[in-house]
């Protein structure tokens, strides 16, 4: 497939513009349209098969239950297998990956505390960039100098926009 070649636009006037902001408006508001009445037909296909739907998840539901006590009361006959073949399928369990869990009465912050007195090995002390304070005092007569020293630029791009003034959107 040949890539065509995207054309230079030039010298564009007042009138040309407006035409193609009109043009642009058309097509926005049919593209609205006709995603108004794509939704309509989508929930109504998603209406018609919910019932269903919700009766399948219940059993697959179910028969899950049903197969975890099957397992839970097996496991000893699986020996070092961590999954089992059956007629229609396979059921097993999966190792997940190892993360933390506090006794109760402890969390995060408190276990942190008690880490970082006994064994400071184990607590992390993060210097990150403070962007926010940078943004904040990028106004300010001593910014220049910080900015030099440390090789940072405060930038806010401008990008541009199109609206077009939007009809009543009805399905078409």
């Amino acid at each position: 497939m040949a890539r065509e070649k995207k054309k230079v636009i030039s010298n564009v006037s007042r009138e040309m513009a407006e035409y193609a902001m009109g043009m642009f408006s058309d097509a926005a508001n049919n593209l609205g349209k006709i995603e108004a009445e794509m939704n309509l037909k989508i929930n109504a296909i998603r209406d018609k098969y919910q019932d269903v739907i919700t009766v399948l998840n219940e059993d697959k539901d179910t028969q899950v239950e049903v197969l975890k006590v099957f397992a839970e009361e097996q496991q000893e006959t699986w020996g070092k297998r961590k999954s089992m073949e059956l007629l229609h399928g396979v059921i097993g369990y999966r190792t997940g990956m190892p993360k933390i869990k506090f006794d109760k009465g402890f969390n995060s912050k408190s276990v942190t505390a008690i880490l970082e007195e006994e064994y400071p090995e184990y607590v992390r002390t993060v210097s990150e960039l403070n962007k926010e304070q940078l943004i904040i005092d990028r106004e300010e007569d001593f910014f220049a100098a910080i900015a030099k020293k440390a090789h940072v630029q405060v930038v806010q791009d401008e990008s541009f926009y199109v609206e077009s003034k939007s009809e009543v959107l009805q399905p078409a």
